[in-house]
């Protein structure tokens, strides 16, 4: 069974402000995928305002140095499928999100996700057919002393 995720680079305001209240950007994205004609156009734009493109040439790079170790690595323009016994990974790197679909063990998850989490951005991971998001690195909450 493929697990399909999209990670967004959230801008730090709209991140600082929903800590918490993650379900809100995941209405937003399913909203996006459902919706048809002007709903969609607007809803994208939405989308664009709270995200942030992603840069394509340093995240391919981060990624393919994390997969320096995989020996069945397949890049091609702006994906790349990674196979070994049964499990593997396809990476597409969009203007603004990146697409993982994952199948076998949910090593390959964590694996990728550990890889993006060495950037010092706050990416979303949303699972729109499962319902499952989160932060791949928590948002440290600052806390003050009156």
């Amino acid at each position: 069974m493929v697990r399909s995720y999209q990670v967004y680079w959230i801008e730090n305001e709209f991140a600082d402000y929903f800590y918490g209240r993650e379900r809100t950007f995941y209405n937003l994205f399913s909203q996006l995928e459902s919706a048809k004609g002007s709903l969609h156009t607007i809803i994208n734009t939405q989308v664009n305002y709270i995200t942030k493109p992603i840069p394509f040439l340093p995240t391919k790079r981060m990624i393919e140095q994390g997969l320096s170790k995989k020996d069945s690595i397949k890049p091609k323009d702006n994906e790349m499928i990674v196979e070994e016994s049964g499990c593997g990974a396809k990476i597409v790197i969009t203007e603004r999100c990146i697409k993982l679909d994952v199948w076998g063990t949910k090593d390959w998850e964590s694996f990728f996700f550990e890889i993006l989490r060495k950037s010092d951005q706050k990416l979303l991971a949303i699972d729109l057919k499962n319902e499952r998001f989160g932060w791949l690195k928590p948002i440290k909450q600052r806390k003050y002393i009156y």
